[in-house]
């Protein structure tokens, strides 16, 4: 990775004006559906600016139908056009998981106000929607979709839209409008005081704090920006926390839980991403400066996407891609419970993890080398095209072993912020290939799991809920 120097706004002062308390959210991961994955279109839109007050509709507000706090599917006003008279809003404190192995979402609501969420196949087509309401602090999956528009309360009898989530080739991508300055108590957030925030004694004084920088990429971070939209994923076993600050002041503190995804809003922002506190002092993972959209330089930057996967697989772009395979450590995929579904003549594979470990699939995207990451529990389908007289290879690989960590960021003599760097990816490891020509396997060193068996596997699961 390439650290760039630049230089990021000051820490702030604090301010004295917050409103809306937010209820803490605990993720409910048994709620997480086991459904068969489907294929969503990509899609681009854009939100409005936001101009309805957080506030407003939120919990102490008027409470009455579905149909006259939201826009629903039955509605006239659901139309192929759309509704021509949405409001702009703002929501805080959303996060997402991705089902393992589906095109499914657990949305948590960390904001102070409901949210509801139209779930449709695709757009401009409205048939099929499906409606999802999700209360203050709690979570909700979200069906199987091509587009999720977020909504507040209506205001006046017109909707008001927070957002929307659409499907990616690496994922979902979700835009939000954020709250401004003083519409979020975010000492109510934090009110254990754990993370670094303002109206803390050692927040937005004249010196720089005692800090404790850490290394994002031990703790399982990186942050992606698709198209102007910029997200921070924690795939490490910590919660943490992200402070958003503009130039009004402090917006917003996002907790992530492990697994969990926050989209940052749209605007000129920068963001604080903390651990919690060590001994009282402050853990700083990374400040992202966002300007117009756009990930700007930073002197504590986050991993990308792809510099994530690098330090954790044999990827592609890796530099040592084409080490062979005596260099690399042959894993037991029958041990590890990695397995593959696949029926001769069929568009598509599964490869399924039932272990313990996360693994991560190599395939062909068209012209590209592409890699996808399977959790533990999950599994991901793949499309085959059954008339290639050339072979088509699946490649799974595990998590790389003896990682260098990298050297984290310090202050020098001068109080300034010296940066860090990124540590050596490890050995990289593999569980082997499996190979499909003409609509049959023609290698694979990969176990089979009969079909019938992962359709029992899955009513055994159902039965335990």
């Amino acid at each position: 990775m390439t650290t760039t120097h630049a230089q990021t706004t000051s820490h702030p002062g604090s301010t004295d004006t917050f409103a809306s308390p937010r209820t803490d959210l605990r993720v409910a991961r048994e709620r997480q559906p086991d459904a068969e994955s489907v294929s969503a279109e990509l899609g681009d839109s854009a939100v409005a600016s936001p101009s309805a007050d957080l506030r407003q509709g939120g919990p102490d507000g008027p409470r009455g139908s579905v149909d006259t706090r939201f826009l629903t599917p039955q509605s006239p006003r659901w139309t192929n056009d759309g509704t021509a008279d949405w409001l702009p809003g703002r929501v805080a404190g959303l996060t997402y998981t991705e089902v393992p192995g589906t095109a499914r979402l657990v949305l948590h609501n960390g904001g102070p106000v409901d949210v509801g969420v139209l779930s449709t196949p695709r757009l401009p087509r409205t048939d099929g929607t499906e409606l999802t309401v999700i209360a203050a602090g709690a979570s909700e999956s979200l069906p199987a979709a091509g587009y999720h528009i977020l909504q507040r309360e209506m205001v006046d009898g017109h909707p008001v839209l927070v957002g929307q989530i659409w499907q990616d080739e690496d994922g979902p991508v979700m835009t939000v409008d954020g709250p401004v300055s003083g519409e979020i108590d975010i000492a109510a957030i934090d009110s254990a005081n754990r993370f670094w925030t303002p109206g803390d004694a050692d927040f937005g004084g004249p010196e720089m704090p005692d800090l404790e920088f850490r290394d994002p990429f031990a703790a399982g971070l990186y942050v992606t920006a698709d198209g102007g939209e910029v997200a921070v994923h924690n795939r490490g076993d910590q919660q943490i926390a992200v402070l958003t600050i503009g130039s009004d002041g402090p917006r917003d503190l996002l907790l992530i839980a492990p697994e969990d995804t926050a989209p940052l809003p749209a605007g000129d922002l920068v963001a604080y991403v903390q651990g919690e506190r060590l001994d009282g002092v402050p853990v700083l993972y990374g400040v992202l400066w966002i300007a117009g959209g756009r990930m700007m330089p930073s002197v504590l930057p986050l991993p990308g996407r792809r510099e994530f996967l690098d330090y954790r697989y044999l990827t592609p772009w890796s530099s040592d891609w084409d080490c062979g395979y005596p260099d690399q450590l042959h894993l037991d995929a029958e041990l590890d419970e990695v397995t593959y579904q696949y029926r001769a003549g069929a568009e598509s594979i599964t490869v399924r993890n039932d272990g313990h470990m996360w693994i991560a699939v190599l395939h062909n995207s068209g012209d590209d080398r592409r890699i996808t990451e399977v959790a533990p529990g999950g599994r991901a389908s793949f499309p085959v095209s059954p008339d290639a007289d050339r072979g088509q290879v699946f490649s799974m690989v595990g998590e790389r072993v003896d990682s260098t960590p990298g050297r984290t960021a310090r202050i020098d003599a001068d109080g300034e912020v010296a940066p860090g760097s990124p540590g050596r990816p490890g050995t990289p490891t593999n569980y082997g290939s499996v190979v499909i020509m003409l609509g049959a396997v023609v290698y694979s060193a990969i176990p089979k799991k009969n079909l019938y068996l992962a359709w029992s596997d899955r009513r055994r699961r159902w039965a335990r809920r």
